[in-house]
């Protein structure tokens, strides 16, 4: 299937303008090249697009001409300029569709460092893809670099469908790179999200908190960790080697609704002591998996169980308060960990089993699991 997509008037007439009345996009113009040039030169436009690299306001005057001769020309990109509807007169952005035949469009889109944080972006995306329903288009696909979990967040809060990560899928100047997947059909809901994606809120406790972990915490992260393997699971404890891969999976965990995650941070300096993290059931609703660990210089001050105890409350608070509201949280410990099994103890789980021979030792012998459970009070 074919969608006639020429418009009735030369550009920008026939441009159309797309409103919700927060949001206006609008025909590019020549007086946006200043802040296109600015956009092409910030930081993340350079590590998560195409851009060419040392761009000059002559590429922002090309890009331009690109776009006019585009939209004199079925089945092309068309490409919108992003406003903030009270200001249409200011350049924030600019968002594209990209047919692709039998009803499939690939949308992309950048913002001007001006405009992000004020959800333009998700309500371009919304208004961009009904113009492409409207249009009698099917589905519409994102793709993203792999890490560019902005870009994920935006395509989620509208509706698309994770569909998984793409090994070396996207060519980003000339290197084959890891890639996200996600889409959203005509008959699907633009308004909602399609699966969950929790954000663990900040928790203030007595001596730490529990907030999101960031970018630079890695430099308060050990070189190394002298944890025995078997009490963890493999790239459990983040080095400052591997914390950019151990956050980076764990973040999209949570932007796949399997997971809760915190840092435990030291409640007056804010540095980071280990993390907290709830692991969600997806098959059995309600219930959840507590896990905990410290880096060497938060041990022995009660991080863990003061931090792990702010996790299970929130867990068992009520939606209505801010909560989870689940019914059950479980947790596992191996047979010689007694630290972390005298935690839970102190937050009220029981030990219920033990499975044998869970998991090998560094000398080659084999340790048992215990398993915890703990209900709402």
């Amino acid at each position: 299937m074919s969608i006639p997509l020429l418009p009735a008037a030369p550009f920008p007439d026939g441009v159309p303008v797309l409103t919700d009345g927060r949001v206006l996009l609008r025909a590019h113009r020549l007086d946006d090249a200043p802040r296109i040039l600015e956009q092409c030169l910030d930081p993340e436009s350079v590590r998560w697009t195409t851009i060419p690299l040392d761009y000059t306001i002559e590429m922002a005057h090309e890009f331009l001409e690109v776009i006019t001769a585009a939209w004199q020309a079925p089945d092309a990109h068309r490409y919108w300029a992003i406003t903030d509807a009270s200001d249409p007169e200011t350049f924030q952005g600019t968002i594209d569709v990209r047919p692709r035949g039998a009803g499939i469009a690939e949308i992309g889109f950048g913002l001007h460092p001006g405009g992000r944080g004020r959800h333009l972006m998700s309500r371009a995306v919304r208004l961009v893809t009904r113009w492409w329903f409207d249009q009698g288009g099917v589905r519409m696909v994102w793709y993203a670099n792999r890490g560019n979990i902005a870009s994920w967040r935006v395509a989620h809060t509208c509706g698309f469908a994770f569909h998984g990560i793409l090994s070396e899928h996207l060519d980003h100047r000339g290197r084959a790179t890891d890639g996200y997947v996600a889409s959203v059909g005509r008959d699907d809901d633009l308004t909602r999200p399609a699966a969950p994606w929790i954000e663990g809120p900040v928790i203030e406790g007595a001596t730490v908190r529990l907030r999101p972990w960031r970018d630079d915490d890695v430099e308060h992260v050990p070189e190394s960790d002298d944890t025995p393997s078997h009490f963890v699971p493999p790239r459990g404890i983040p080095t400052r080697a591997t914390f950019e891969d151990w956050l980076l999976r764990r973040r999209e965990r949570v932007a796949q609704g399997a997971l809760v995650l915190w840092c435990i941070a030291d409640a007056s300096s804010d540095l980071p002591l280990g993390t907290a993290l709830l692991i969600l059931d997806r098959q059995e609703q309600g219930t959840a998996e507590l896990g905990y660990a410290l880096l060497g210089p938060g041990r022995g001050r009660g991080a863990a169980t003061e931090g792990a105890g702010l996790a299970t409350a929130y867990a068992f608070r009520s939606v209505e308060g801010g909560g989870l509201g689940l019914r059950r949280l479980v947790a596992l410990t191996v047979g010689d960990n007694e630290r972390s099994a005298r935690v839970l103890e102190r937050l009220g789980f029981t030990e219920w089993g033990r499975e044998p021979q869970f998991c090998e030792r560094e000398d080659g012998s084999f340790d048992d699991a215990r398993r915890w459970a703990r209900f709402p009070d």
